[in-house]
């Protein structure tokens, strides 16, 4: 059974084929992608990403992750996306992320998918804890995470070569009995 939550303008769920224009508004931005491990997608690539995500929706192994699109209650509109993966079962960890439409941010719209996504894995999965990383130059994402009660527990320089690049990321989390 495919898993999907709601908050309060979001449902969201697992994507699918009639998605793909949506997805292609932002994938195909290269300031939406820049921090994000996916080159600018054409349409045939966002069509395969498609393919891979409604395949691969699983999570009980380490690396499984679930997907799940931002459609807009009131329009169907989908604006975004967000991720979580399976980091460690035996340590009951797993990464979350999140991407918008730039159309749409500034308004709310990611702190308040996210802590949905939070609340539902905590309720839903057996997990002691939910990280994010994310590249420092990200300024909307940190606020996000700030947004949402995260701390940050590690800062870490050129730690990657990220898009030709090494880059500085941080580690924010935040533990089952933390989350209010």
């Amino acid at each position: 059974m495919p898993f999907s939550f709601k908050s309060e303008r979001i449902l969201a769920r697992p994507f699918e084929f009639s998605d793909e224009a949506d997805l292609f508004e932002y994938q195909s931005d290269g300031n939406v992608v820049r921090y994000i491990p996916w080159p600018i997608r054409t349409r045939d690539q966002v069509h395969e990403a498609l393919v891979k995500s409604i395949a691969s929706q699983k999570f009980t192994e380490n690396e499984d992750h679930l997907d799940f699109v931002w459609q807009l209650k009131e329009s169907g509109k989908v604006i975004g996306q967000s991720n979580i993966g399976l980091v460690a079962k035996e340590h009951h960890h797993a990464e979350i992320g999140w991407v918008i439409n730039p159309q749409y941010s500034g308004q709310g719209y990611a702190t308040e998918v996210t802590k949905e996504l939070i609340s539902f894995a905590f309720a839903t999965f057996d997990l002691h804890r939910i990280s994010a990383y994310i590249d420092q130059r990200n300024t909307a994402s940190i606020k996000v995470a700030e947004r949402l009660g995260m701390r940050l527990e590690a800062e870490y320089k050129e730690d990657e070569l990220f898009k030709g690049e090494w880059v500085n990321g941080s580690l924010y989390a935040i533990l089952k009995l933390e989350w209010k």
